[in-house]
């Protein structure tokens, strides 16, 4: 008969290689008493790029079971003798081949990205801090808060930057009517110098390639391609840097939010949610990424809270009190009800952001604003929630 902390483990185990889809490709599973787990995954030497991406995305994955303290893995291969080595070096990308529009990420950019899961990270000359706005699904408002709330801090006296990482569906080109413009090349440092919009310093994919043709990336570009916009652009200088640099991720839990959450230097995440329960369960699956992942959640922020009518009459349409109950139950605090505005989807359309537009939604987003910067001053001395994620 098995004991109990046999039968613990080789549950784990079992729900180990679920979440990874059974792969041929898992050698083996070895869970420690504390619920450390470690991965011995087969690698094709000829493709490294390929084995780096498998092993960030098993590691990413298996941190979010419910048991795991913490994950490692070691990459395993067998090289045919006639096989010959093959090197793999890492250079910075001349200014002469950084990314145009119409085009896809050069072989050296794609090797900025490669860096060791075990690396720490380090502060971004230029940025004092990183804030993060996640929802674990799509549609919810996610862009539309992101721009609002750096135009407000912007507009408050803030040094304000927001790049857009959401790489399969970029839109804070749209938002803020930059669609057409491409970032420029420093002389001096040759890295990407961020387009200037609403105050703003902004980077996104949409500059960076054709806007109606697909973005068929895998996981290393994805993760490459973050890491050159991030990395490889002047957002500030030691001396004048950006009081704070919004990041606006796609919705989910995949490469990107992980490349973020694991290896950029994120002082704090903003999860936004709709008041429905299909939203919420997302937001809590969100939550408990960041957990994992030690990034510290501000709080809640619900949009599309109500519509009012001509007569001053509400309608919860999406719902009521969903995003109150979660933020209760998850320890963060509601940082914003946002009802439904038409100034707001105008200004997203125009590329003329409502905050700055309309004196409703500028109040809203001017007291989200505030929120939010009282909750990044309070970082240091508050405690982090003890966000629990049950399946």
């Amino acid at each position: 008969m098995f004991g109990s902390k046999d039968k613990s483990r080789r549950k784990l185990e079992e729900k180990i290689i679920q979440a990874l889809g059974q792969p041929d490709w898992l050698e083996s599973v070895t869970i420690g008493e504390d619920g450390r787990v470690v991965l011995v995954i087969k690698a094709d030497p000829a493709q490294p790029e390929a084995a780096e991406a498998r092993r960030i995305e098993a590691e990413g994955k298996v941190e979010l079971i419910s048991g795991v303290s913490s994950v490692s893995s070691v990459l395993t291969a067998e090289r045919a003798a006639s096989a010959p080595s093959k090197e793999v070096h890492l250079s910075h990308t001349p200014a002469s081949k950084r990314v145009r529009k119409g085009a896809r990420l050069s072989d050296d950019a794609l090797q900025q990205g490669k860096v060791p899961s075990a690396a720490p990270k380090s502060s971004i000359p230029g940025i004092s801090r990183i804030l993060v706005v996640a929802s674990a699904k799509g549609g919810v408002g996610k862009s539309t808060v992101s721009v609002n709330l750096a135009v407000a801090m912007a507009k408050a006296g803030m040094k304000v930057g927001l790049m857009d990482a959401d790489i399969y569906g970029p839109s804070i080109p749209t938002m803020l009517g930059t669609v057409s413009s491409e970032p420029t090349t420093s002389q001096e440092s040759g890295k990407l110098l961020p387009v200037e919009a609403a105050g703003l310093k902004t980077l996104s994919i949409g500059y960076l390639s054709d806007p109606d043709a697909p973005m068929i990336w895998r996981g290393p570009i994805v993760m490459s391609a973050i890491t050159q916009m991030l990395n490889d652009a002047e957002w500030g200088t030691p001396e004048d840097p950006l009081d704070i640099l919004i990041i606006d991720t796609p919705p989910g839990t995949g490469d990107a939010q992980l490349t973020i959450a694991q290896r950029i230097p994120v002082t704090a995440a903003l999860i936004v949610t709709t008041p429905q329960e299909v939203a919420l369960a997302d937001v809590r699956r969100g939550a408990a990424m960041f957990a994992k992942t030690e990034v510290p959640v501000l709080g809640i922020v619900e949009t599309m809270s109500w519509f009012e009518d001509p007569a001053g009459n509400r309608h919860y349409l999406m719902g009521q009190g969903g995003g109150s109950a979660t933020a209760n139950a998850l320890g963060l605090p509601l940082l914003a009800e946002l009802p439904m505005l038409q100034a707001v989807r105008e200004g997203g359309d125009s590329g003329q952001p409502a905050a700055l537009t309309d004196e409703t939604a500028g109040q809203l987003f001017h007291e989200l604003a505030r929120k939010v910067a009282i909750e990044l001053d309070g970082l240091a001395t508050k405690p982090t929630p003890d966000i629990v994620f049950e399946d």
